[in-house]
């Protein structure tokens, strides 16, 4: 339901503000919820059984070809956790990168539901164009982390399987090459 009523540029730049804004704060928000809080166990962060461990997204959408190209959205805040690559193979550090992916996740999800306000100053096509926009600039960040957490999760359980049958395994200072198929 529209209140606002602005020219078209008036409504362009209103738009592109509050979109800037809304992305800005929710992802600094983001970045402050606690770890702890962060539960990749969840259900919800698990892979369902029709994503077929996030080979789906692969299938769908060759998330293989364009992942590299996506923007890495912890570079704008100071000292948070980037997931764009894995830089060590120790089990510590991807049981953080596992929460660290919800947090992404969880972001995009959270960036999707403001669209809805801006029918207030937007016509009716516009408001849908809004929320279309939404939509379309977070689910594909939700599908590279739905794509990545599971082949991560493989990759956890298969160096802590090993750790456990070879007993002290050296997996932390493993060669990237040695497994960069398994995220890259």
């Amino acid at each position: 339901m529209q209140i606002l009523f602005l020219d078209p540029i008036q409504t362009a730049v209103l738009d592109v503000v509050a979109w800037i804004a809304i992305h800005l704060s929710l992802g600094y928000l983001s970045s402050k919820i606690p770890l702890a809080q962060l539960d990749p166990n969840r259900r919800f962060f698990q892979a369902f059984a029709w994503e077929k461990n996030g080979e789906i997204y692969q299938k769908l959408f060759g998330v293989k070809y364009w992942k590299h190209f996506m923007p890495n959205g912890s570079a704008l805040y100071p000292g948070a956790f980037s997931i764009r690559r894995l830089v060590s193979f120790d089990p510590a550090y991807l049981e953080v990168w596992l929460q660290e992916s919800v947090r992404a996740e969880t972001c995009h999800w959270a960036m999707i539901f403001p669209g809805v306000f801006f029918f207030l100053w937007n016509s009716v096509a516009g408001g849908w164009g809004m929320v279309a926009y939404a939509v379309l600039n977070n689910v594909v960040p939700i599908i590279l982390q739905r794509f990545n957490r599971p082949r991560v999760r493989r990759l956890l359980a298969r160096l802590q399987m090993e750790s456990s049958q070879k007993g002290a395994v050296d997996v932390v200072n493993a060669p990237p090459q040695a497994l960069s198929h398994s995220y890259g």
